[in-house]
């Protein structure tokens, strides 16, 4: 049987780059995208979804969710939203911004502070609830690609660690710049595929070394199907129709997880020099579209 061909920028000469059992990851020759495949059916995508916002994947990230609630304090995860939202602000004046996957609606919060009318929309019952109790937030369920929001309806539309979940990048990329008013922007931050640390451990893992699945299925998680990298993901932007107005950089904040120090202090050393070579373990990217 044949490999599938990318479901990023439809190349045909992709190959096997991991075998995680239950799924193979295939890398594309042409844009270097990693995907999973198969992919989960929309019932099985979000029960996974369910789990991973539990914290019922994985326990060393279960705490993450910890200071997203309304009693939340000042921490680097927080100074990125608010950033993130001032960077914002610099393409596109506050007006209104639909949040795709807001979580427990910490960012969407920020948003509202920052003058912003807030919207969002999860395939996670429970995440849409946590929304309201926290922040009063009215958050609607179901699938960003075929909600019946009105074309042109936002200036801003926000996808936050939530395109590489997603079973088809493409369309939401294509319903974002549907959505967008004209000179609208799309706000997206992803994992970065060809970080140090991805680097480093890919390397570990193709060479048999021990603990390679353990490392592998904390690299490849279950709620991630799509591995960006840079090139790729402002490729994919661009086809839509979009411009991107801005690239940037960002990390990982370790504060959040729970490691052992064995683990957490090389990890830092990594991410940091990785940042320094210009190998950060996020892709942060603004995009609008004309008009």
């Amino acid at each position: 049987m044949s490999n599938p061909n990318c479901k990023i920028c439809g190349c045909d000469r992709t190959r096997v780059y991991h075998n995680q059992g239950r799924r193979k990851l295939y890398r594309c020759t042409a844009c270097h995208i990693v995907f999973a495949d198969p992919l989960p059916t929309h019932e099985e995508k979000a029960e996974i979804e369910r789990l991973a916002y539990q914290g019922d994947l994985l326990p060393e990230v279960a705490e993450f969710f910890a200071n997203c609630h309304h009693d939340f304090t000042e921490d680097a995860v927080i100074h990125g939203f608010r950033k993130g939202m001032r960077w914002i602000g610099q393409h596109r004046p506050p007006g209104s911004l639909l949040d795709v996957g807001p979580g427990t609606g910490i960012f969407l919060y920020l948003a509202a502070e920052a003058g912003w009318q807030p919207f969002g929309i999860d395939i996670c019952e429970e995440s849409a609830q946590k929304a309201d109790q926290e922040f009063g937030l009215s958050v609607d369920v179901g699938e960003f690609e075929t909600h019946d929001y009105a074309l042109g309806s936002f200036d801003c539309i926000t996808m936050l660690d939530v395109l590489e979940h997603m079973l088809d990048p493409l369309a939401a990329i294509a319903r974002a710049h549907e959505l967008l008013a004209p000179g609208g922007v799309l706000y997206i931050a992803v994992p970065n595929q060809h970080c140090l640390l991805t680097v480093i451990f890919d390397r570990y893992i193709r060479m048999h070394g021990p603990w390679r699945h353990y490392f592998m299925d904390r690299l490849y998680v279950d709620p991630h199907v799509f591995f960006f990298n840079p090139e790729a993901l402002s490729a994919a932007l661009q086809r839509a129709g979009f411009e991107i107005v801005g690239l940037r950089a960002g990390n990982v904040y370790l504060g959040r997880y729970r490691l052992p120090l064995w683990m957490r202090v090389p990890l830092e050393i990594v991410l940091k020099a990785g940042s320094f070579l210009g190998m950060s373990a996020k892709i942060l990217i603004i995009a609008r579209k004309p008009g």
